[in-house]
């Protein structure tokens, strides 16, 4: 792998690294726009507002599908090696899979009936919002990791370890919050609870995400040193 950091290092590369930071950023965008909605939803309770925020989001990660699709078909037609095109596009179809999991969850969340979250626990609610606080601390060093990458690498390894910590973190929060619910006493129907079940799921699947973005980033430079 050590072939795609040299190739980063090419001027022939700058395109192709100049559309990867700007994928990085969409990626970051579509994590960002998803906890404002979702503050707006649970936390400042103006649904509208919500509705377009997770709008957004759908239209940030179809922004982020354009790109990566540009920087495939730039990577393909490129005299590139096989490895450094394989590992080029594994890198950013893995952050593509973050913005993927943030328009998964504006697109169910919005589906909820309001009613849900006006029977929610103020304790399940405040659970919610720390995970999403947390999921977008932790898109921030995917930002900070990427860059550093495609950059000097020198902070390559903190970063992924303070994605590792928050993502277990989230795991923990995730756990409380099956419990919270079970708590809860909810009068809306089977299929809404298992909406709300899934989403949160996919919620804590946005960081589990980006650490897999994190943790091949590291193979990547691990392979890259001479033996």
């Amino acid at each position: 792998m050590g072939s795609l950091i040299e190739y980063f290092k090419l001027k022939t590369a700058a395109s192709v690294l100049e559309k990867s930071i700007s994928h990085a950023k969409k990626v970051q965008d579509c994590v960002r726009e998803l906890n404002i909605g979702i503050q707006l939803l649970i936390k400042d309770k103006k649904v509208e507002e919500a509705h377009q925020k997770f709008k957004i989001v759908d239209k940030i990660e179809k922004e982020a599908d354009e790109l990566r699709r540009k920087i495939q078909k730039e990577i393909s037609s490129g005299e590139l090696s096989s490895s450094v095109r394989m590992d080029l596009s594994h890198l950013i179809r893995r952050q593509d899979g973050v913005a993927d999991c943030a328009t998964g969850v504006a697109r169910r969340i919005n589906t909820i009936p309001f009613k849900f979250w006006e029977e929610c626990s103020e304790e399940s609610k405040s659970i919610i919002l720390e995970m999403m606080a947390k999921t977008e601390k932790c898109v921030e060093f995917l930002d900070k990791i990427v860059m550093d990458l495609l950059g000097e690498r020198k902070n390559v390894k903190d970063y992924a370890r303070e994605i590792n910590s928050i993502e277990h973190e989230i795991d923990i929060l995730n756990i409380a919050l099956r419990k919270s619910f079970q708590e809860t006493e909810f009068h809306v129907n089977a299929f809404t609870i298992f909406t709300v079940g899934n989403t949160m799921d996919i919620i804590e699947a946005i960081s589990d995400s980006i650490e897999g973005v994190a943790d091949y980033i590291m193979r990547l430079l691990t392979s890259s040193k001479p033996p």
